[in-house]
Parts: structure tokens; sequence; C-alpha cells
């Protein structure tokens, strides 16, 4: 069952978030269409076709025209997400009314994304946001009609690919379980009994607000525990129509003002980061992994074990988009503020890494997010594990490198082994800067006969399993894994770690990069 999870995490990997969830939502459109056109679903059929030409085409136009404003390139996909997201949710109806209202909706949700921005990137949903601002008139609200039992099984599809997609799984679950038990308890709270209440649930917001608007990645918090804190928060504030149904004039507690109050919470807790770029170096660490250099227009801050959602603007790009996720591999302390991130370049390349790759040294690119918690604990007295498949190595150059400043400035060193496992002994990225750090290292190599002189208090192995591992990892039992790799590496890498006792695994999937 692993290594099949493990493929099907891959194939999704290599699937731009973005795209992910615009494939989710034109499913879940047509499906729409599909179903009032055989009379099954209670809107009539030119009803929801109206409400999705004009909620598409303004989402587009308000994207297009805000972006020449604000002299920026326009994100034509996030327009079509924030456009499919607004028909799914306003009630579809004909009337010119009634679209010239979601089509405001529409434009001021693309204005947000331009207008309220901190740290270079917008804060707040776009959908939600235009939701909110044009309820406030009075004059229409959110119907959130996607919630129909109709659509169910292709929501779920989509909010389980988008979940794993993005690693929010957990945090998406505490929202959806903890909104479904206050939820029912408010219900039941009412005289109905539990499963009355409970079977109320399908045709609420509370699966597509969770999976589809709160795992945007740009208005999410960066550590794990901040992102389940936004959970529980929204999760109680979309019971709260159930439980207060109070308002303000035109203020009710709605879906969208829910996430919205989410977004600010994110805010507040991690100040969003976001920054242009210009390549200042680039440099070869194998015969199929290279290092680009960026210098950022402004303090990129990070911690060790982050990543960043790299953009680089081209034409014809394919369908994995002009954006990538890459961890950083520089340290938080890096002279000047550069920024470094490893990529694997091997044939035939995405129009993004071919594009990256013939970049110009001063070419402009702008990182969208820092974001991620992949990161070693603050408390150094934890023994830890390593475990890097290829370029998985990545985090754990800029971990040691930052581990390296700060036992230079008088921290305590941790105590670590390095588990680094190389499809050749041409193919180890930052051998030398491994080396430099002094932590021990099992070295996992298929044709060790063909290395280069390594340090004395390194180990080399041909295959990884847990004899080779148990051999140099004293009181597994205690020790915490950090795993990154590819998601079939990571199958492998639990199994061993399992073997020799270690209990205790965090992972960072490297899924086509």
């Amino acid at each position: 069952m692993r290594p099949l999870l493990s493929r099907v995490d891959a194939g999704i990997g290599r699937v731009p978030m973005l795209r992910l969830v615009l494939a989710g939502l034109i499913a879940l459109a047509v499906a729409a269409l599909v179903l009032s056109a055989v009379g099954v679903l209670q809107f009539p059929f030119a009803a929801l076709l109206a409400t999705l030409v004009v909620a598409v085409a303004a989402s587009w136009i308000g994207d297009r025209g805000m972006a020449a404003l604000a002299r920026a390139r326009p994100v034509g996909e996030s327009a079509l997400v924030t456009g499919l997201i607004l028909f799914l949710v306003v009630f579809p109806a004909s009337t010119p009314t009634s679209l010239l209202l979601t089509a405001a909706a529409a434009l001021v949700a693309n204005a947000s994304k331009y207008l309220i921005r901190l740290g270079g990137r917008h804060v707040l949903n776009p959908a939600a946001t235009g939701l909110f601002v044009v309820g406030l008139t009075g004059l229409t609200g959110s119907a959130w009609w996607v919630a129909t039992p109709l659509l169910l099984p292709i929501l779920v599809v989509a909010v389980v690919l988008v979940i794993v997609r993005t690693r929010l799984v957990g945090p998406v679950v505490v929202l959806v379980v903890l909104g479904a038990v206050l939820q029912t308890a408010a219900v039941v709270a009412t005289g109905a009994d539990v499963l009355t209440a409970a079977a109320l649930l399908p045709s609420t917001p509370l699966l597509f607000l969770a999976g589809i608007m709160f795992t945007e990645p740009i208005t999410l918090p960066p550590r794990r525990g901040q992102r389940y804190a936004e959970a529980v928060l929204v999760a109680i504030l979309l019971a709260v129509p159930y439980i207060a149904p109070i308002s303000l004039l035109t203020l009710r507690p709605t879906p969208e003002l829910a996430l919205l109050i989410g977004n600010v919470f994110a805010l507040i807790v991690a100040r969003p980061v976001a920054s242009g770029m210009r390549l200042v170096e680039r440099r070869v660490l194998t015969p199929t992994a290279v290092e680009f250099a960026f210098r950022p227009d402004r303090p990129l801050p990070h911690r060790a074990g982050q990543y960043l959602e790299l953009h680089v603007p081209h034409r014809r790009a394919d369908f994995r988009g002009t954006r990538r996720s890459f961890t950083i591999a520089s340290a938080p302390e890096e002279a000047d503020g550069t920024v470094r991130v490893a990529v694997r370049l091997r044939k035939p390349a995405s129009s993004f890494k071919r594009a990256l790759d013939e970049l110009p040294v001063g070419s402009p690119v702008r990182a969208v997010t820092v974001t991620g918690g992949f990161t070693l604990p603050d408390d150094r007295t934890v023994p830890l594990v390593l475990v890097a498949g290829g370029i998985g190595i990545t985090p754990f150059i800029s971990q040691l490198r930052h581990d390296a400043a700060e036992v230079a400035a008088g921290a305590r060193a941790r105590d670590v082994l390095l588990v680094d496992r190389v499809p050749g002994a041409d193919e180890i990225p930052y051998l030398p800067e491994l080396a430099a750090t002094g932590v021990r290292v099992l070295l996992v190599c298929p044709d060790p006969e063909a290395l280069p002189p390594l340090p004395d208090h390194w180990h080399v192995v041909r295959a990884f399993d847990a004899a080779a591992l148990a051999a140099v990892l004293p009181d597994p039992a205690s020790r915490v894994a950090y795993v990154s790799g590819s998601p079939s590496f990571l199958g492998t890498a639990r199994s061993v770690l399992a073997q020799v006792g270690v209990r205790r695994v965090r992972t960072d999937a490297f899924a086509g990069y």
C-alpha cells in the first residue's frame, strides 16, 4: 500500500498547486452544468451558465486591468480559480442585477490581490474578499450551493488531492472535524437528533471552504502549529451562525468572514514575506544539479529548512506553470541576504526549469512566499538523524550551515547523524560543504570505489537498509528523524527507520522537483 501511495503522491507533486485546484473546480463546474441540464440539480441551466460566464470573465478582466494599473504581471490561472470559486458560491441567477453583483464580486476579489498587500503579496483570500464586500451592500449574499450531496463525490476527490499536494492534511482534517462537531452540536441543541443534524453537514460550506479556500498557501502562516491554530479558529467561527446568528446592519457571520478573520490571524502571527530577486550566480553541483543564487530586493527572512515559491515568468509555459517551490539551501545568516536554491535538471526538463537554467545573471525573478515547518527543534539536546535522498539534501545544508554558525556563537552542539543516499559517486550535491560541517555521515552510494577521499568519520555503504543504519546509529528510540526526498524515498526511509527503532519521523517531500 505504501509504494502505491508514494507513486500517487509523486504524480500529484508534478502538478502545480494552482493547476490542481483549477482542475478540481472545473470538474465541479462541468458536473453542475451537466446535472442541471438533465434536470437533477435544482438550479436552471441558463442561470448557471450565465453566472459561470460572468464570474470567470469579470475575474479575468479584473486581474488584467489591475495588473496593468499596478504594472505587474497578471496571473491568469489565479483569476480563473477566483472566478470559478465565485461561480460555485454565489446564488446562480440570470437577472441583470444578480449578474452585475457577481461581476462586482469578481472585480473586488481581483482588486484585493493588488491593493491589500503586505510583504509583497496579498494577504486575504480574494474570493472571500469579493463575497464579503459585495455582501455588505445587502443586495446579495453567498449561497455556497456547491455544498450539495450531488457534487460531494467530486468535491471529496478534489479536496483529498489538494490537501495531499499541499501537505495540509492535518490542519484541514482538524478544521473539518471540529467544524462538523460544533455545527452538529449546535443543531442538536435546537432539538434535532444527532443523525438528522449530521445529515445536514454535506449541505454546509465546511468541506469546500476547508479544502479549496483555506488551503491557499499564500494566506497561510508558515509554521505547523500556527496552521492548526488558524484551522481551529476558522472552525469555531463557522459555527457562530448556528450558535449565535447575530448581525449588525448588513454584517453577518458568514463563512467568507470566518475565512477572512483566519487570514488576519495568519497575518498577525506571521508577517508575510515576499520579494523581487535577481540572479547573481549559477553553480554546477553535480552533472544533474545546479545551484542558483539570488539577491533579494528586500530582506527575505527565513528559518533553516523552509522553502520559497519561485516565480520565473516565461513564454509558452507548460502545464506545470511559472511557479515552483524549492527549499532554501542557504543559511539565514548568508552574507548580503543571498538566497540559494538547488535544482535537479534532467531531460526532458519542464518549461520552468529550462527558463531558469537559461536565465542570464542579473535577470529578475520573484519569491512569492517563504514558508514551511520542516525546521529542527529548538531543544538542542534532542538527538537527530537526518535522512536525505538526492536533491533532498538541501534543507539539511541550510540547517547544518545555520547550526555551525550557532555553535560558533557559543551554542551547544547537536547530536546528529546525516544519512545521504545518492545515485552515484558523481552525484553528491554539496560534498565540500558537508565535509566542512564535521557532522557524522552515512553515505549510501552504489559505486563507492569511485568516490573521492572522504573524512574519516564518514561511513560508506552500497545500500540503505536497517543493518547499515543500525551499525552507526546509537540510541535510535530517543532520536527524531527528519527525512527529505522524493515520495518514494520517504516510504523507503520510514520503513528502514522503523526497523531500527526510530519512531518519531518528520518528512519533507520533493515531489517532481
